[in-house]
This record gives structure tokens, sequence and C-alpha cells, in this order.
């Protein structure tokens, strides 16, 4: 298609001529689909019907009511010993959701379980152990100073983070979160950038001067903020829970896969991806993208703007979703799409047993990360908006799970091995190669698509502890930036 320049009333114009029936957004109503892909190695397909949703997105101006019952205290037992505290934890699983740190106990209560606050009291009673309430932020093993950090450290140890010391300080990189707009005032989120995208053509075109503004802090999201805080959260400043990497800035891109125009939000927002400078002329470095859809795309609007991403060195990292499906025979974009600079994740428990729901596919799904839910291991605690309810860790921050915060662990991952300076001048797609090669847990198949045989892996970054990581940095050029 030849590029045109479109303003705000062109687009809508061109929206429409693209997509007739754009109301239903039928795939029965004469739509071609999408050529294939034509980067190397790049094989997606797009099926001839498909099931249309979107990952657990409703619009960002609406956030879900999360009701008005405020968490009770939570209580740390504490038992003489490190044995006695793990009976404890074992013992106290499923009614509190018991998790051990050293000789303490974290007992997690429900509003309105009297058969907890009778526990509580028989326990307070013992003489060998010590109840009290609301002491958490006193927990043995917490990495950095950051109270909740204990929710998180299950994730950790099973990614094997390094220790500070073991890292060799360079520069932080910028990353992108295309989603509904991040929390500006979190305490826990530093510099966070909001870009409102103006649509495209296909080719990429805007018709205006400047297709990516920067605006004020919108109505913030509590997914995509969610997914900043798992990113990028301020690491030891003795607040709420730690990212997992240290950011230069978090550049929140609003896009809505929501309706028939949903693909060109997220093309225009992988575009102003691309094109992202900040004060110092640095670009963003990897974009993650917790949301994809099943429902047929009906232009190359997608996949023009991944090529493009590939061509400027920028890394996408996209959540493989949580349907129980296998999308390397039911497309499923962005995460179907095969492409050098693009990582599809899929989540896992912390032992790397895929997750009950968890969508899957050898040949599609290229990494694994964990991000359990409450009654698969415990979810991870992130910032938020403020919430109330039962997945509040505390108030500013909240329970995640799933793909979409596995992926943003892959994300984190990439940021906090660009920030390592070992490993500085690694490409987009040499930094892909890293993270698929280093990897844990790994998990076996046939595509369906091709008949090959893969594997699907654990993100593990160990070797950002080894004393010799030689082998690593040769994957990216060798050296220093």
């Amino acid at each position: 298609m030849r590029s045109i320049g479109l303003n705000g009333a062109v687009a809508v114009a061109l929206l429409v001529v693209l997509l007739p029936g754009c109301a239903a957004f039928s795939t029965r109503d004469g739509m071609t689909s999408a050529p294939e892909f034509t980067a190397e190695s790049a094989s997606a397909r797009i099926p001839d019907a498909a099931a249309s949703y979107s990952e657990t997105l409703p619009p960002p101006q609406a956030p879900p009511d999360f009701g008005a019952c405020e968490r009770p205290s939570d209580y740390i037992v504490e038992a003489a010993n490190t044995q006695l505290a793990a009976t404890l934890a074992q013992q106290y699983a499923d009614l509190f959701g018991a998790k051990q740190a050293g000789s303490r106990v974290l007992f997690q209560r429900r509003a309105g379980d009297t058969q907890q606050q009778d526990e509580l009291d028989r326990l307070a009673r013992d003489p060998a152990l010590v109840v009290t309430e609301e002491a958490r932020f006193e927990l043995d093993g917490v990495h950095g100073g950051d109270p909740l950090q204990f929710r998180n450290e299950a994730l950790w140890k099973s990614i094997h983070m390094p220790e500070d010391r073991d890292l060799q300080a360079g520069e932080p990189v910028n990353v992108a979160v295309i989603d509904g707009p991040v929390r500006t005032d979190h305490p826990d989120l530093d510099n966070v950038v909001h870009i409102e995208p103006r649509l495209r053509d296909v080719d990429g075109n805007c018709g205006h001067a400047d297709c990516c503004p920067q605006v004020a802090a919108p109505a913030p999201f509590w997914h995509g903020t969610r997914i900043a805080g798992v990113i990028g959260a301020r690491r030891g400043n003795d607040v709420g829970a730690s990212g997992i990497a240290p950011v230069r800035s978090l550049v929140s891109i609003n896009a809505n896969l929501g309706g028939c125009a949903g693909e060109f939000s997220l093309a225009a927002a992988l575009h102003c991806a691309i094109e992202y400078r900040d004060a110092e002329g640095r670009p963003a470095r990897v974009a993650n993208i917790s949301m994809g859809s099943t429902q047929r795309l009906a232009t190359t609007a997608v996949t023009t703007a991944l090529q493009r991403a590939r061509s400027a060195n920028l890394l996408v990292v996209a959540s493989a979703g949580n349907r129980g499906t296998n999308i390397d025979t039911m497309y499923r974009w962005p995460s179907s799409v095969n492409a050098p600079n693009v990582i599809t994740v899929q989540s896992r428990r912390y032992d790397g047993q895929l997750l009950k729901n968890a969508n899957f596919g050898f040949g599609t799904v290229d990494l694994a990360a964990p991000a359990p839910t409450s009654g698969q291991g415990g979810s991870l605690c992130a910032a938020s908006t403020r919430v109330t309810g039962d997945d509040a860790c505390t108030g500013d921050y909240a329970d995640f799970a799933q793909s979409s915060a596995a992926a943003a662990v892959v994300t984190g991952a990439a940021a906090l091995v660009w920030s390592d300076r070992r490993f500085g001048n690694c490409s987009a797609e040499q930094m892909r190669t890293l993270l698929l090669t280093s990897r844990s847990h790994c998990l076996a198949g046939r595509s369906y698509r091709n008949g090959n045989d893969y594997e699907v892996c654990q993100l593990d970054l160990a070797f950002l502890s080894a004393e010799d990581t030689a082998g690593q940095q040769a994957l990216c050029g060798g050296g220093a930036r």
C-alpha cells in the first residue's frame, strides 16, 4: 500500500475503508489476512478463523472496582528455629498462605475468616511461639531494604537473581510499557513518561509533525502500573517491593487492542517505542506487550511495525496468554510472530512447571518465567494503582500473576542485563539469544506448525553471578561498552 498522510478525520475514514463491517469485526466480511512475516526466521500464519479476545484488559479509562473491603493486618509467627518455622509454613499453607523467611512465618489474613482468628488465638497461647501483628517488615531474608520484597523472594530465587555485588554497574536503559497508562505518582516508580500515540496508516505514517506526543499523566491503569512495577520499581529504597532492573525511564505508551482499530493502536504504539528518545538522545531498548488478541488481522500494520522494530534494534517481549491455547496453531498477535527480536513468554510455577491455563506452543513460545497465581505457589507483589480487597499486598501494591507478569519479568531481566557493562553492547537479537540460552527447567515438545522439536525453558540469570562470563559476553561481541 502506498504511504499517505493522515489527520484525525482521514484516519477514521481510512479505518472504515480498510475494515468493512468494523462495528461487528466479523471474519466473514470479506477481510483479507496479512501476508506472512518476512523477517528472517519468521513464520507467522493467520488461521481462517479465530476466537477474539484481549487478554484480561478492560479499557484503560475504566479500571476495575476492587470493592470497599479493607484487607486485615497480617501476622508474623516467630518460631524457636528454622525447622519449626518450616513445619508451620507447611502446616498453614492452605489456611493462611503461610510463607517462611528464616525463623519467621508470614500468616496472611482474610477479612471475616473466623477459622483463621481462632487458630491465631491458639498459636498466641503457645509459649514456643511469638505472634505479632503487622510485623512483616522484619522478616529475615528480605533483599535490600524494601519491606514487601519477601513476597517476591520465591521469584528471585527461582530465576537466580544476582546480588548487586555480582553486577558490574553500567548504564540503565529506557523501557517501553505498551499498555494502559502507568501511575505517575506511585512512591516506587520514578521517571515515568507518558505517550499518547496517533493512529497511523498501514505503512506507519500519521500525517502529523508529532506522531507520538508526550502528555500529562492520564488516569492510571492498574495493569500497566503493575507491569512497570515488576520491571522497574525502585530498588533498596525502603519502600514497597523491588523491580527486576534499574531503569532510566519507564515509557508508558497507551494502547488498547479492543475493537476493530486494535491492530492500528498496537502498531502505533510500537512505532512510538521505536521513535522514542530521551533528553540525551537515548532510545528505548525493550518494549513490553502484556496483551494480545486472536482476532484476525485485517492489514499488515502490526507486522510492518514489528519488522521496523527489528531494523531499529528494539527488543519486543510479548505475553503468551492465559487460555490454555496452543498459539503455534491458533494465531495470537503479537505473540505468535516468530522474529529474531521478539520473545514470547509463557507463565510457570516457581518449580518450572507450566501454569494451569497458560498458553503454550513449541516453536512459537520462546521462554518462560515464574508468575504463578496464589493457588499455584503465590503471586508476585507489584506496584499498583491504589487497591483494597483480597488482591492487595498493601495499599499501593497488589498481587500480579500469569503471562502478563511473566513477560514483565523477562523484560526486566533484559533491562537488568543491559545495565551490566559486560553486556551493554548487546543488540536486541543478541539479548534474545543470551536470555534463551541461559535457561533451566526445559520442557520439550513438537511444533504442530512445522513438525520440528523444540524446548521451552525458564529464564535463568545465574550467569550474572558467575566468575567467568566470557562465553555470554561473546554472544554480544564481548567486552564492556
